[in-house]
C-alpha cells in the first residue's frame, strides 16, 4: 500500500544483538555499505495508522545485507520470539533477499524503470523494515522517507509484515514486489515528473508487479488467485475510490490483467512514464497508439468479459489467462418478465459496476417489443449483454423488437462521472430504469452505441460520432468522406444522452501525432504545444478524435493554436 506524507511523533524502543543468531543460521551476507552495519541499531519512523500497536517510532537492528537491501528487524518483536521462532524468521530473510536480489529487484526495475539510486541517503540499497502490523496489512510504503525533510526517514525504503516474514515467506515476497513498485513509482513520478499517481492505478501497478516477479505462476494459491476469487465474491465495488480494502486490491489486480492482455504490458509502462496520472494517461496512451477505445469503454468492455468471460463473442470480452477464465461474476438481481412493468433503483459511485439479468417469457415476445429507459444523477453508461451474443452501450430509450429467440438479457449500469480527484469515500449517484412490454413491429432494433457510431436526437439533422464519451459534430461535408457512415442509420437518442456525451473538437491523422482544433468555419488548427502542456491545460487525450486522410485535407488549415 502506498502511504502519502504525514506527521509523525517520537516514541524510543530498545535495542537488539542478533550476530550469534546470523552465525548459528549459516546466512550468508555482504559487507554493508554507507554505515549500516549488521547488527546495528536504529530508530525509525513507522505510520501509526498501521503500525500494530499505533506507535509513531520503533527501534530495528539490520539483520541480513544482501546485494541490493537491507534487512531490519523491529527490536520489540524479535525480544518477544522464543530461540526457535527467533531462528525460523532468521531462515526465512535468506530465501526472501534472494528473492527480492534475484527476481523483484531487476525483473520490476527492467519493466517499470529505476527507484531513486543512489536516493537521497546516497546509498544504492533499498532499506526494509520487518514490523509488527495491524492484522490484514502486508506491508506500506510512505513517500515522505524520499525527501530530506522532518520527521522522514530519508531513506529509499519500505516496511513489511513481520507476521508474513515469520510464518508465510511467498506472502512476504508478494509483499516486497507490491512495496517495490511503490519505490519505482516515486522516482518515476513525483521525482522525475513532480505529479502525484492516482492511488488506485498506483496500487494497480505494485499489483501487477506481483506478476512480474513470476509470484503468481503458478496460478494455483497465489496472490492473484486469491484477488479473483474475493472479486467474484463481490464484484461490485468502485475501481478508484479508495478505502484501501481488499476488495479495491481485487479489482485493481483483475483490471490491471485485463489490461496487459488486452493492450500489451505497454499500456502499464507508459501510463508510468507519462507527465499525467490516472484515466487521463490511460487515454493519452489509447490515443496515441491509434486504438478508437477511451477509458470508459475499457471500463464497459470489462464489465461485460467479468460476466461473460467468453472469446467467442469477442476476445475483449474474454481474460486469456487460464486461471482467470474462471472469472463469471453473478448477477445482483435475476428476474423473470412475464408482461409487467419493472422499475429499478440503486446507487453507484464512480467506475463501479452492477449486473442485472432478465429472463424473458418466450411466448409474450411474439406480440410485444420490449422498451428500457434509464435515468441517472450523474454520466452513467447502461451496458447489455443477450444469449444471442449481442453486447454494448445502449441509446436511451433502447428498444427489443427483434428477439429472433431472446431468452434473457443482463443491464450493467457503469457510473462514469469523474476521471480524476478520486478520494476514499466518493459520493454514490442514483441510476433508475425501466422495462415495459410495449406494442412490436414498428422496426425499433436494439440500438447499440459503439465507437464510431453516428448520433442524433429524433427528427434533427445534425449528426455526431462518438468515440468514448465524446461527440464531434460532423457536417456534411467530413461526413462524405466516410463511405461506411449512412446518416440514415444514425442512432436516435433522447436530449439527455446525446448530453451526456461531451462534444469535442480535437482530430489527428492516422498515423500522425499532430492534435489538431477543427473550427465550426472549416478550418483545423495545429496545437502547437507539447503533450505535457497539453495535459496541465486541462484537455483531455481522450476528447482526440482519429479521421482518415479524406478528411483531414477537407479541412483548410489556419494559425496554431499555442495555449
Amino acid at each position: 500500500m502506498l502511504l502519502r506524507h504525514k506527521k509523525i511523533r517520537i516514541f524510543i524502543g530498545a535495542a537488539i544483538f542478533l550476530a550469534a543468531l546470523f552465525l548459528s543460521a549459516n546466512i550468508q551476507v555482504l559487507p554493508a555499505q554507507a554505515g549500516d552495519i549488521l547488527g546495528q541499531n536504529k530508530n525509525f519512523f513507522v505510520n501509526s495508522e498501521y503500525d500494530k500497536f499505533n506507535r509513531t517510532q520503533i527501534s530495528a537492528t539490520l539483520a541480513a545485507v544482501s546485494e541490493q537491501a537491507y534487512f531490519f528487524i523491529e527490536d520489540i518483536y524479535w525480544n518477544g520470539l522464543s530461540f526457535e521462532r527467533k531462528e525460523a524468521l532468521i531462515s526465512n530473510i535468506a530465501p526472501l533477499a534472494g528473492a527480492f536480489d534475484n527476481d523483484i529487484y531487476p525483473k520490476e526495475r527492467e519493466f517499470w524503470g529505476s527507484e531513486p539510486n543512489p536516493g537521497v541517503d546516497g546509498d544504492s540499497k533499498i532499506t526494509i523494515v520487518v514490523e509488527q502490523l495491524v492484522s490484514g496489512n502486508g506491508g506500506y510504503f510512505d513517500t515522505l522517507n524520499g525527501y530530506d525533510a522532518p520527521e522522514s526517514n530519508k531513506r529509499e525504503m519500505f516496511f513489511v509484515s513481520a507476521a508474513a516474514v515469520q510464518d508465510n515467506l511467498r506472502n512476504a515476497k508478494i509483499f516486497l514486489a507490491h512495496e517495490f513498485q511503490h519505490l519505482v513509482s516515486f522516482n518515476q513520478k513525483d521525482i522525475m515528473r513532480n505529479i502525484s499517481e492516482d492511488v488506485w492505478l498506483n496500487e494497480l501497478r505494485s499489483e501487477y508487479s506481483v506478476t512480474i516477479a513470476g509470484f503468481n505462476e503458478p496460478y494455483a494459491g497465489s496472490g492473484l488467485e486469491r484477488r479473483a476469487e474475493l472479486f467474484m465474491s463481490q464484484p461490485s465495488d468502485s475501481l478508484t475510490e479508495w478505502p484501501n480494502s481488499s476488495l479495491d486490491y481485487a479489482q485493481a489486480a483483475l483490471f490491471g490483467e485485463y489490461l496487459v492482455e488486452q493492450y500489451g504490458s505497454e499500456i502499464l509502462k507508459d501510463t508510468l512514464r507519462s507527465s499525467a496520472a490516472g484515466i487521463v494517461s490511460i487515454n493519452q496512451f489509447l490515443a496515441d497508439k491509434n486504438y478508437k477505445e477511451r477509458f470508459g469503454d475499457v471500463f464497459g468492455n470489462w464489465a461485460i468479459a467479468n460476466y461473460l468471460n467468453s472469446a467467442s463473442v469477442d476476445k475483449k470480452y474474454a481474460y486469456t489467462l487460464s486461471g482467470l477464465q474462471r472469472v463469471k461474476v453473478n448477477p445482483a438481481s435475476n428476474v423473470y418478465l412475464s408482461g409487467a412493468s419493472y422499475n429499478f433503483y440503486e446507487t453507484l459511485k464512480p467506475w463501479q459496476a452492477n449486473w442485472h439479468k432478465f429472463n424473458v417469457a418466450s411466448s409474450i415476445m411474439d406480440s410485444k417489443a420490449i422498451k428500457i429507459d434509464f435515468a441517472a444523477g450523474a454520466p452513467f453508461k447502461f451496458y447489455y449483454v443477450d444469449n444471442l451474443g449481442r453486447t454494448g452501450a445502449l441509446a436511451n430509450p433502447a428498444y427489443i423488437d427483434d428477439p429472433g429467440g431472446l431468452a434473457d438479457f443482463t443491464l450493467i449500469p457503469v457510473n462514469q462521472s469523474k476521471t480524476s480527484d478520486f478520494s476514499k469515500n466518493e459520493q454514490a449517484a442514483p441510476i433508475t430504469f425501466s422495462i415495459n412490454f410495449v406494442e412490436s413491429g414498428l422496426g425499433r432494433r436494439l440500438s447499440i452505441i459503439e465507437n464510431g457510431s453516428l448520433i442524433k436526437k429524433p427528427r434533427e439533422g445534425e449528426l455526431y460520432v462518438i468515440e468514448g464519451k465524446y461527440k464531434r459534430y460532423l457536417s456534411a461535408g467530413a461526413l462524405a468522406s466516410y463511405g461506411h457512415l449512412d446518416p440514415t442509420k444514425a442512432i436516435e437518442v433522447d436530449e439527455g444522452t446525446l448530453n451526456s456525451y461531451t462534444t469535442a473538437n480535437y482530430v489527428r491523422a492516422l498515423n500522425d501525432k499532430k492534435v489538431y482544433a477543427v473550427w465550426p468555419d472549416g478550418t483545423k488548427h495545429w496545437l502547437n504545444m507539447s503533450g505535457e502542456y497539453f495535459t496541465q491545460s486541462g484537455r483531455d487525450w481522450g476528447s482526440i478524435f482519429t479521421i482518415n486522410d479524406a478528411e483531414f485535407q477537407f479541412y483548410k488549415t489556419g494559425p496554431d493554436i499555442v495555449k
